[in-house]
């Protein structure tokens, strides 16, 4: 539990909403896990981003009725929301990535705390189009195995896997880096239709 939310995102008792804001942006950037992967801090940075999720939400809980922000801010979702809340969020998520819109798919994902198997689903499809396809299908394959009747996660799973298989092949054979990014024309073809709301 969070012991002082101002100490931990740095700023004065009675700071402005637009201050907390501020100082929680920043420190999502700073523990991104994104700046962390293959890091031996990258267990610390996901603690530390906990603990800022956990103390921004504390500190908006009561700004509004409606809870905490959303979109281009993140915001502190706890598993403590109802499924309708869950849902809204999700719905965000997916239209930000019918966008393009990575960073507010991403921000928004960041502060959802309860990985479930769609978190897990949309988080691999934003590292697919970002061109992390290892990262995209292993998310995606972990929201397969967390609800494996679900038919959408199964389709996204094969279309990944085989476009995946057919980029690696393709770059190997032309000595380009197996960790490229996926051509945009690739990856819409992957990915087309695949975030119609549910």
């Amino acid at each position: 539990m969070v012991n002082d939310p101002y100490e931990i995102l740095g700023v004065q008792p009675g700071a402005s909403q637009a201050e907390i804001k501020a100082a929680y942006r920043e420190l999502v950037k700073k523990y991104h896990p994104d700046k962390y992967q293959g890091n031996p801090l990258a267990d610390l940075a996901e603690e530390k981003l906990q603990e800022v999720n956990e103390a921004y939400d504390m500190l908006t809980r009561g700004a509004s009725d409606a809870g905490p922000a959303y979109g281009s801010a993140g915001g502190g979702f706890g598993s403590s929301q109802n499924f309708g809340e869950k849902a809204r969020v999700y719905n965000i998520v997916r239209g930000a990535l019918d966008r393009n819109d990575f960073y507010t798919a991403e921000q928004t994902l960041i502060g959802v705390r309860d990985h479930d198997a769609e978190w897990f689903f949309l988080s691999g499809v934003l590292s697919f189009k970002k061109g992390f396809v290892a990262d995209g299908i292993a998310n995606v394959k972990q929201a397969m195995d967390m609800d494996p009747t679900n038919p959408e996660y199964q389709n996204i799973y094969q279309q990944m896997n085989n476009s995946g298989s057919i980029f690696r092949n393709q770059s190997n054979a032309q000595g380009y880096n197996q960790n490229s990014g996926l051509s945009d024309a690739l990856m819409a073809c992957v990915l087309c239709n695949c975030l119609t709301p549910c």
